[in-house]
């Protein structure tokens, strides 16, 4: 087995700036163990001293700290080109956002109970900064033009003006969620007082018959989430929903099936069904995808039901052509 494998973050530098002597320790240790080079400080003046000195991969930091802050910090690293991962369990929906715009690149909120999330985090901020790096080298060069043919720019406008906010607040759910490529996206609505619906899509299979699948599973979901303001329970009810979708995709006769996750969140708990989107993580995983969607009009999809952590959930997928997305709801009080 190789070192990369028994440790995954095997050459990676990582700078942990946190207050919480045991927090710190903690994290020291453990990604330590995991193979990282780390250094912990306790406070931004010492992460910024401490960068002068030597260049970190990735640096883990908490918000709330004496001498210098978290968002102090950020606000002194415009030169700084690695990833940055917040970690904070005393922040605000503004200091959220705000760590977004100074360049964040992704968060976990305290208490940290799940270790194996962290590692995941690190792998996929420095995966997406690697690929975005590699995408603004291949667009200085002319022969990779050719790939921005005029339907892609359409494309990618009507896209645009489906995809949510990247970062908002929906009844007392904190919503981000992170891009990579043009096949995968998210829809995300306040339904009403109670309840929030989240959709994930996939189009990847329907070259340039996506943007049409995709402005039909927008406007199939918007106009059920209005329905439903008129009685219509069919939104609480993730197998129907999918299964009246299926119809609509099914009358399009399009090349080829998109492949969706469908969710309702109702306080604490989620309830949903996976229609084709393979190889999701828990617990959405718990409903197998079975016939991916639109390939058969009668299909069914099984329903899961799980309750929401007190740090909500984290949903990351990859599709067949390598475009990615992270979705991260969790409370916020």
């Amino acid at each position: 087995m190789s070192l990369q494998a028994e440790n995954p973050l095997y050459g990676i530098s990582i700078l942990v700036v946190e207050d919480e002597v045991v927090f710190r320790q903690q994290l020291l240790a453990y990604l330590t163990q995991q193979g990282a080079m780390v250094c912990a400080v306790e406070n931004g003046q010492e992460a910024l001293d401490t960068l002068a000195q030597q260049h970190y991969d990735v640096i883990l930091m908490d918000l709330v700290m004496p001498t210098m802050n978290g968002v102090e910090l950020l606000e002194r690293l415009d030169n700084y080109n690695g990833s940055i991962i917040v970690i904070s369990g005393k922040s605000t929906m503004a200091d959220l956002r705000r760590v977004l715009q100074l360049g964040a690149s992704d968060f976990l909120v305290k208490p940290l109970t799940d270790f194996q999330e962290l590692i995941s985090t690190i792998l996929s901020s420095l995966s997406m900064a690697e690929e975005q790096d590699l995408q603004m080298e291949f667009a200085e060069f002319d022969e990779h033009k050719a790939h921005f043919r005029a339907n892609d720019a359409q494309a990618s406008l009507v896209l645009r003006e489906i995809l949510p906010k990247a970062t908002q607040e929906i009844v007392g759910f904190f919503c981000h969620y992170r891009l990579k490529g043009q096949t995968l996206f998210p829809i995300i609505k306040q339904i009403d007082e109670h309840h929030v619906g989240f959709l994930v899509v996939d189009i990847c299979l329907l070259g340039d018959e996506g943007v049409v699948a995709a402005v039909i599973v927008n406007g199939f979901f918007q106009d059920m989430w209005n329905r439903f303001l008129v009685n219509d329970p069919t939104a609480l009810q993730p197998s129907e929903a999918l299964k009246s979708l299926n119809n609509i995709i099914k009358a399009a006769d399009l090349r080829a099936p998109a492949a969706c996750l469908y969710g309702i969140i109702e306080h604490d708990q989620v309830r949903y069904a996976n229609a084709g989107l393979i190889d999701a993580p828990k617990p959405f995983d718990a409903a197998h995808p079975g016939l991916a969607l639109g390939l058969r009009a009668d299909t069914r999809y099984p329903e899961g039901v799980a309750q929401l952590a007190d740090i909500g959930f984290s949903l990351r997928f990859r599709n067949l052509v390598e475009d990615r997305i992270s979705l991260k709801l969790f409370p916020v009080g």
